[in-house]
């Protein structure tokens, strides 16, 4: 793993910098509001080449956006139902958003956690930190929750609209979501990753685990799928409302969507940006 965490850029073994924490906190995990950059309702396979600065999405297009160390963090910044293209260097605290908005928010230890905090159909500029366990979210909101070695997991736990305050804790399991619920589900190594997975409007809690492929959604499913050293990418690729796991294979650019389709796009060394 690279000394310094918020840096994620994959190898033939993206495990060891995404996946597994570092202590004393865990590694930054890319947190992406949406992946729909046509607008059409549905996410699309998009990448990131940091060393090049290089987004781009399967049918859509490809742009120069960014540079080595930043941490892709797109979402729909201006309401009008498209992804947009959006990165933080956390090294400076800075955010930009394309074609739209430049900004310094946050510090070289922070996570960025873009989402709608406040229900307008917006995504927020917002960070985690956890050395304190603040959550600032910019023109929202500022509040403490969680701690060092937690990993962020915001999303809309009640389908209420709003994006909930939540984190998980790998040492123990633990998912905590302000004001909705404390549960127990998965164990360290475990990626979490909650989602939409029933189609109900609200997140479920879920996690993989690379060791075996397991995907385990609370409530709703146990799966096999994939294997160690695989991202896993699951987004609405169908438009339905409801999540459909995937995984992207870095070392052949291989994306796989459970039940959908397979298809290579990328090269070895991308970031998927799907969500």
């Amino acid at each position: 793993p690279s000394p310094t965490p918020t840096v994620i850029i994959p190898t033939p073994t993206p495990t060891a910098k995404v996946f597994t924490p570092t202590p004393p906190g865990p590694t930054p995990i890319p947190i992406l509001q949406s992946g729909d950059y046509d607008g059409d309702g549905s996410s699309d396979i998009g990448v990131f080449r940091p060393q090049q600065g290089l987004g781009s999405s399967r049918g859509v297009g490809t742009s120069f956006f960014g540079q080595a160390g930043d941490m892709p963090a797109s979402g729909d910044y201006d309401g009008d139902g498209t992804t947009d293209l959006a990165i933080f260097r956390s090294s400076a605290g800075f955010w930009a958003v394309s074609g739209m908005t430049r900004a310094y928010f946050g510090s070289g230890s922070d996570i960025s956690v873009p989402g709608d905090y406040d229900g307008d159909g917006i995504c927020e500029i917002g960070v985690f930190r956890g050395s304190s366990g603040l959550w600032a979210i910019r023109g929202v909101t500022r509040i403490y929750f969680g701690s060092t070695t937690d990993y962020p997991m915001p999303g809309d736990y009640d389908g209420d609209g709003f994006y909930d305050f939540a984190v998980f804790r790998p040492s123990t399991g633990l998912w905590a979501v302000s004001g909705v619920t404390r549960v127990y589900f998965g164990a360290s190594g475990d990626l979490p990753l909650p989602r939409d997975y029933d189609g109900d409007g609200s997140a479920d809690i879920g996690i993989v685990r690379f060791s075996s492929g397991l995907w385990a959604i609370r409530g709703v499913s146990r799966f096999y799928f994939g294997v160690s050293g695989d991202y896993p990418v699951p987004a609405d690729y169908v438009g339905d409302g409801t999540v459909c796991p995937g995984i992207f294979r870095g070392t052949t650019a291989l994306w796989a969507i459970r039940g959908v389709t397979r298809a290579y796009y990328g090269m070895s060394g991308d970031m998927p940006v799907a969500r």
